[in-house]
């Protein structure tokens, strides 16, 4: 085992709070890492898609406007607001963005740059 994939299992140790001395330098790097695993209960990600789920849900609630440009660019969206979304979507243009007043701030202006 050389240096680096060292250094990356104690990474691993210190994220999933295990003792660096369970590393054994007799063992390949995989069969550490494999073992490192098995020391912690609830490594199998198949166990954590509910609160993946739930932290995806989050996200998009506290992030509409990321989440609803997304959909217009993606033309999957439509808004009361704003109408349904062209066809001819512009690229974002940072010189529109910037030309955009803080006291026009708003989603319409926000969109109608895009």
């Amino acid at each position: 085992m050389n240096n680096l994939q060292l250094r990356q299992l104690k990474i691993f140790c210190r994220k999933h709070e295990l003792d660096e001395h369970l590393i054994d330098d007799t063992l390949t790097y995989s069969e550490n890492k494999d073992y490192l695993k098995s020391q912690i209960p609830d490594f199998n990600p198949e166990f954590r898609l509910d609160e993946w789920d739930s932290a995806e849900e989050e996200y998009l609630s506290n992030h509409f406007l990321w989440y609803y440009m997304f959909c217009m660019k993606d033309g999957s969206n439509k808004s009361e607001e704003v109408g349904p979304v062209p066809q001819s979507t512009q690229e974002f243009s940072l010189r529109n963005m910037k030309s955009i007043q803080p006291q026009e701030f708003t989603l319409k202006t926000l969109l109608q740059s895009v």
